[in-house]
């Protein structure tokens, strides 16, 4: 039964149903709300209730979306302000592969009533864009969209809908429309990443120093949007530390900024660069232009199957190869979930043998010491 009462002058009629999101509305009159209530439960006893936003107006899922975008663009905006200036072009509110998933459910599904979207719809898009020739990964990036945009809109944009993607999970993987994508394994070999580098040593009207970016890239476990981040005022070369600004995480775009110790290797690449007069940044370059010019080199040598985040990948790996701990190549690597770093590392099978061979010699000789 509707709840009636007077607020701040005003009548409000709430609606509370387990089947249904809350429904609150305000009117001038008692008799007002209590007509909307009425009839709201009228339509909900009918199955034919069609929640509004709070304008009034008839809730699409393209609706939603707008509504989500709106949310995200304002919040980033927001930070934005709050950010240090200086490091590199801004990144947008929301990432590209997130818009296009966007894209394909107001496509697919713009003109639902939001509220009335169940798993059987979530099923048919799935399958939809299935015969589009979308493949499970795909499909799988476009169902957590969807589930991101529903749950901002009911949790923090209060909007009267409720999340149909939790009960489609188990059918959307029974039927295989849904999938995660392989974990690389590839490993660039020593011999490669000596030729790869001396390709691009030899272009001279290359103006990226893609050498120095290659062997930092491995040395630092960096990604490439990091890599050109970094800034000169950032940099401790007294402690071998630098602060890596808005550093990549799945809750935190902006403001996520991490102190990260650098090795050696790392080290000595940041201070063979040139420092430009009001340039901040150490590598003044597009980080995009590392993953479209890197693939020229490996097609002219005929190297096959390797891309620029494999230095990240082979890095991160290196460490382990050294017999770092978990918590050391995190801070280094940057993961806030361990257990993100298994994909990254393959550890060798003869790598576990030199590390046994190492921690047998620390024993024996604590034991003779003993």
């Amino acid at each position: 039964m509707a709840s009636i009462r007077k607020v701040n002058g005003k009548w409000r009629a709430e609606i509370r149903r387990k089947e249904y999101p809350p429904q609150v509305r305000s009117f001038l009159t008692e008799k007002e709300s209590r007509k909307w209530a009425r009839d709201v439960e009228i339509a909900m006893d009918e199955g034919n209730f069609e929640p509004v936003d709070k304008d009034g107006h008839k809730l699409t899922v393209e609706g939603l979306i707008n509504r989500f975008v709106e949310h995200r663009e304002a919040r980033h905006r927001t930070k934005l302000k709050a950010r240090k200036a200086g490091s590199e072009v801004e990144s947008p509110a929301i990432g590209r592969s997130t818009m296009g998933a966007l894209a394909n459910l107001k496509r697919l599904l713009g003109d639902r009533n939001a509220a009335r979207l169940t798993a059987d719809g979530v099923l048919a898009f799935a399958r939809d864009r299935a015969n589009e020739g979308a493949g499970p990964v795909t499909v799988a990036l476009d169902i957590s969209t969807l589930g991101t945009v529903y749950k901002t809109g009911r949790s923090i944009l209060h909007l009267p809908v409720t999340n149909p993607v939790p009960e489609a999970r188990a059918r959307l993987n029974d039927a295989e429309l849904v999938g995660k994508s392989n974990e690389r394994d590839r490993r660039p070999t020593l011999p490669e990443l000596k030729r790869i580098k001396a390709w691009f040593a030899a272009k001279s009207r290359q103006k990226i120093p893609m050498p120095d970016i290659i062997d930092f890239a491995v040395a630092s476990a960096m990604r490439a949007s990091e890599i050109t981040r970094l800034a000169w005022d950032d940099l401790d070369e007294k402690n071998c530390t630098i602060l890596v600004r808005d550093r990549k995480d799945p809750k935190k775009k902006i403001g996520n900024n991490q102190v990260v110790p650098l090795l050696p290797d790392a080290m000595e690449v940041i201070l063979r660069q040139p420092k430009v007069a009001g340039e901040p940044r150490i590598f003044p370059y597009n980080h995009k232009s590392f993953s479209s010019i890197f693939p020229r080199a490996c097609t002219a040598l005929k190297i096959e199957d390797l891309r620029f985040h494999d230095m990240r990948h082979e890095g991160i790996s290196r460490l382990f190869d050294m017999g770092m701990q978990i918590a050391q190549v995190a801070l280094i690597s940057g993961h806030k979930d361990w257990k993100q770093l298994a994909r990254y590392t393959q550890v060798k099978p003869a790598a576990v043998h030199e590390q046994f061979k190492r921690l047998k010699l620390l024993q024996d000789q604590s034991e003779q010491a003993a």
